[in-house]
């Protein structure tokens, strides 16, 4: 059965911020759609509406967006789980620069993933947890540390930084200043992940690996 509802999508515009506005978009779609389907829905009506998708089923991350001041992936996010009162508002990421609408450049986070030595286009052993990630920026946007700093690494760097605590260019990223010790272990970066990836615990991993080799060190 097909039911109407309104998206509220947040109207961007990296040059003009002070030009962003709300606009409704009334659609009709089915009980079993996504927050996708209904912005494919929106776009037939105004074809300038910009969004990002691929795959439409969680594995490559590009529909990030905040839904109803959440981070999700739109593709995955039934419209009428989350809908309240008939109306799902729409905005883009946080913490990242916006292009127009809900796209945001995730450029910053594939430099730092290079960094640390974790390009996106990687080989993993099948045990590494990280392997999950699919690069979605949904844990940075919910993280209010990255808020406060474009210079901190941010969950999933750090999450993909454990592989490379060997080097020695990592691990000085990884404890300095825009490392683990500035996260404030929320877990709102765990609570958001799509994958199951929980760069909260993996960041509480490190600050505890980094704390064990200074024992060693004192006990040698």
């Amino acid at each position: 059965m097909d039911r109407q509802l309104t998206l509220r999508i947040l109207r961007t515009a990296r040059r003009e911020p002070a030009h962003n506005y709300w606009q409704d978009f009334e659609i009709t779609v089915p009980e079993s759609a996504y927050v996708l389907d209904g912005l494919e829905a929106a776009w037939r009506q105004d074809s300038s509406l910009l969004f990002r998708h691929s795959c439409h089923h969680a594995s490559c991350g590009s529909c990030g967006m905040r839904i109803q001041v959440r981070e999700r992936l739109s593709c995955i996010t039934p419209v009428f789980d989350v809908a309240r009162d008939g109306i799902i508002r729409l905005e883009p990421l946080r913490n990242f620069p916006i292009v127009a609408d809900l796209v945001v450049d995730t450029g910053v986070l594939s430099q730092k993933l290079e960094r640390v030595h974790a390009p996106i286009i990687k080989e993993v052993d099948a045990d590494q947890h990280f392997a999950n990630c699919i690069e979605c920026g949904l844990c940075i946007s919910a993280c209010p540390v990255a808020a406060t700093s474009s210079a901190y690494l941010g969950p999933a760097v750090l999450a993909a930084a454990q592989s490379g605590m060997a080097l020695e260019e990592v691990r000085s990223q990884v404890e300095g200043p825009n490392g683990v010790w500035r996260c404030h272990s929320a877990f709102e970066c765990t609570a958001v992940c799509p994958a199951g990836v929980e760069p909260a615990t993996a960041i509480m991993n490190l600050r505890k690996e980094l704390l064990m080799s200074v024992f060693k060190k004192k006990g040698n």
